[in-house]
């Protein structure tokens, strides 16, 4: 199958484009074909659409689906006995859900995926805050976006603590009290972007708290979604977080259900990357490719799905990549920023406010 040995044992960011691309299509193209044999609707979409999968010399020109095929389609893509689990994205009321199917196998690539691009600010020495409730795991809503990044980022850190309580009310006194018992220790708060600002931040500003500077660390994804008329600026964001809770920093990262595992990190400067895991191209109107610091649609690929085919995406997001293996941050290969969502989308809300 694929050299999943090269995956994991590479800088996840130290590939330049000359040296990633050929591997990288060498492996998406075997995955391509994978799904097109074991896919019967992906494989549908390849013949009406596109060239043969076996004959393409580029990346770009490899077969993709668009987001929304999720909700409309069971795509699954199955040579085996293996369980098989369903998530869905956390979609607004009233709107289709995009569905996963995971097998054993995917979901231990995805799991080790994010491990890796995390590797240099999450480790098991450090303990991890969610902005949720200790019950949400064993739960229904637990098989969602949501419930697939808690359980991710939960198997990279040691103590889990939770900091809603039963009736998801935000209990800031949680960290204030373990702060008390490990004032030098390095801890992480994960959540959803409109969930930490609505929750944490706004009952932080309520009860007049504010941290004093500690070894503390916040990544957050999910974006604004149903809350993007009330959206605040990426700096305003970090700079109210880091004030208020006195955090060393904080970290965005985009992502997907559909692609779980294989996030895009953003770094100091503000740019999100592609790791050796994903790669990402800007399409305009008529899904032709745009030029590096053109906006358009933003189309993820993924090496990571083998049940589903879910490894290469045109997103009802725009985007804009504004280089490739020049970013002052020093990490390489393409990088990139999301401007919002195509105006009349559906919006799904995986990070949703409570």
């Amino acid at each position: 199958m694929l050299d999943y040995k090269t995956l994991y044992n590479s800088d996840p960011f130290g590939l330049t484009i000359r040296k990633k691309n050929p591997w990288f299509l060498a492996n998406l193209k075997k995955l391509s074909l994978y799904h097109y044999r074991y896919s019967k609707n992906y494989k549908l979409i390849s013949d009406n659409i596109f060239n043969s999968i076996s004959k393409v010399k580029k990346i770009s020109d490899l077969p993709f689906v668009h987001a929304s095929i999720f909700k409309n389609f069971n795509l699954i893509s199955k040579n085996s006995s293996e369980k098989i689990s369903t998530f869905s994205s956390s979609g607004t009321t009233g709107l289709k859900q995009s569905k996963i199917n995971l097998d054993p196998k995917t979901s231990l690539l995805q799991s080790k995926a994010l491990s890796k691009i995390f590797s240099e600010i999450i480790n098991k020495d450090k303990d991890i805050f969610f902005i949720e409730n200790k019950n949400f795991l064993n739960s229904r809503e637990s098989m969602s976006a949501k419930g697939a990044a808690i359980k991710g980022f939960s198997q990279l850190c040691n103590n889990k603590y939770f900091l809603l309580d039963n009736n998801n009310k935000i209990k800031i006194s949680i960290l204030k009290n373990y702060l008390k018992k490990n004032e030098n220790k390095k801890f992480v708060i994960f959540g959803f972007t409109s969930s930490i600002w609505f929750n944490l931040v706004k009952e932080a500003k309520r009860q007049k708290i504010k941290l004093k500077k500690n070894q503390g660390i916040l990544i957050h994804g999910g974006g604004w979604k149903k809350m993007h008329k009330l959206k605040v600026d990426n700096n305003k964001f970090k700079n109210e977080i880091k004030s208020l809770l006195g955090l060393k920093q904080v970290y965005n990262y985009y992502g997907m259900i559909e692609q779980t595992g294989s996030v895009f990190l953003e770094c100091e400067k503000g740019y999100f990357h592609c790791s050796i895991f994903s790669d990402i191209f800007i399409r305009n109107s008529k899904l032709e490719l745009s030029k590096i610091k053109e906006t358009g649609l933003i189309q993820t690929l993924s090496l990571l799905p083998l049940s589903y085919p879910g490894h290469n995406i045109l997103t009802e997001d725009l985007g804009i990549i504004h280089g490739i293996d020049n970013c002052t941050c020093g990490k390489k290969g393409k990088y990139f920023t999301v401007l919002s969502r195509v105006p009349n989308a559906e919006l799904r809300g995986c990070g949703d406010v409570n």
